[in-house]
């Protein structure tokens, strides 16, 4: 049985349940503590007043227990900042009992020391970030400052174990024996709840994992399949536009011949859309072939095979390449798609009678490849954006209704 929070983010609700959680804590501390006076006063160990104030240090502890408790329990709607506020408080009330017991208790002498690990473990648990070390540099302070009052006598040492020798007497050994038994218990059962608690969230986690991941295998196979017979039906359309276009010629109306061109349009648009969902779908799994090819010449049949496109919208489409060989080791079919990419933006995006250049400047150790146009570009906020999948600008949107978003992603 653990009674750690079961819910893992650090939310209002799950620091209300670690607070009640620390305060079903504490009453195992206060009955402990009492259990512990009852066990002195068996055994004849310490003096009796240095144990009625552990019995009174005990009793203050349950009353500030109630009052975290009711405060707890009529307060349902406390945001974030007045839960770790309160968990604070109650941590750092905690502290100074655990102090006072220690110096009743003989404070450097105390065995009770070691229950100072408990809270460090605590906030650890409880809090953010990294709270534990500020207790754990808490802890060093109010023991030091402790140890400190006693040596320059601000504070009167009391002795817990007047003129006993620890080692010989049993009583003595069974008392530090038993506090160093429930420092080993308390501290077993804090890492457990960590770690159980932990293993809970990694297995919700995997599990949730593993559903997104059915999930997304199902919605790829689905776009693979749906591509793939998509677009044979489409490129037999665009083949029979073409065929009409053909045999039309001259004698087709003006109408007609507008209307043919932006069917085909439509239809090489259609086919870019598939040719993305099939990327998108087998990018992953494609392996790169790299080889040695020549940059100019891969792209004058880019261009001359974008050309028809260009013509359609009676805008300018230039390549410019240096006559000797561009060398250079790539992948042929990754560049060809950025390029042809690039330039099928460029004519999209570009208005009728515009002017688009494709350029290659080859130098001795770089090649640079730029596709500029005289369309309305794109503003600088939204540069850094156009990687993203699905994303298209709003003036892409409105000036071209279609295109998917994932060219250049």
């Amino acid at each position: 049985m653990t009674f750690f929070p079961e819910l893992p983010a650090f939310s209002p609700s799950s620091m209300l349940r670690r607070d009640k959680w620390l305060i079903l804590l504490r009453w195992y501390a206060v009955i402990g503590l009492l259990a512990g006076v009852g066990l002195l006063k068996a055994l004849h160990v310490g003096p009796q007043e240095n144990i009625a104030r552990m019995a009174l240090t005990g009793g203050f502890l349950a009353i500030l227990n109630l009052v975290y408790m009711a405060y707890a329990s009529g307060n349902r709607h406390l945001n974030m900042t007045q839960l770790v506020t309160l968990l604070n408080v109650q941590m750092l009330m905690d502290l100074l009992v655990l102090t006072s017991l220690i110096y009743i208790t003989g404070g450097e002498e105390s065995p009770l020391s070691f229950f100072y690990v408990f809270h460090i473990i605590l906030a650890s648990i409880i809090f953010p970030g990294g709270f534990s070390y500020l207790y754990s540099f808490l802890v060093i302070m109010l023991y030091s400052s402790l140890l400190s009052l006693e040596f320059f006598g601000r504070l009167n040492h009391m002795c817990f174990f007047p003129e006993i020798h620890v080692a010989g007497n049993p009583r003595v050994v069974f008392a530090l024996w038993l506090v160093f038994v429930i420092t080993m218990i308390v501290a077993a059962y804090l890492a457990q709840n960590v770690t159980e608690r932990h293993r809970r969230v990694r297995r919700k986690l995997q599990v949730a994992n593993n559903k997104l991941w059915e999930l997304n295998e199902s919605k790829t196979t689905f776009f693979r399949y749906a591509s793939h017979e998509m677009k044979a039906p489409v490129a037999t359309i665009q083949s029979t536009l073409m065929v009409i276009q053909d045999l039309l010629k001259e004698n087709e109306d003006h109408r007609v011949h507008n209307m043919l061109n932006r069917a085909i349009g439509r239809t090489d648009e259609i086919i870019d859309m598939l040719k993305d969902l099939a990327d998108l779908t087998y990018g992953k799994l494609q392996q790169q072939q790299f080889e040695d090819l020549d940059l100019a010449d891969l792209l004058i049949n880019l261009v001359r095979a974008a050309q028809p496109n260009a013509e359609r919208k009676h805008q300018t489409l230039q390549c410019i390449v240096p006559e000797q060989r561009c060398s250079y080791y790539g992948d042929r079919l990754a560049l060809s798609k950025i390029f042809s990419n690039l330039i099928s933006n460029a004519i999209r995006y570009t208005q009728e009678q515009g002017k688009i250049q494709v350029t290659l400047v080859h130098s001795t150790d770089s090649c640079v490849i730029s596709v500029a146009d005289n369309g309305p570009g794109i503003p600088v906020a939204e540069q850094t954006n156009v990687f993203k999948e699905f994303y298209r600008t709003p003036s892409a949107r409105v000036q071209n209704a279609d295109g998917t978003g994932l060219g250049l992603a």
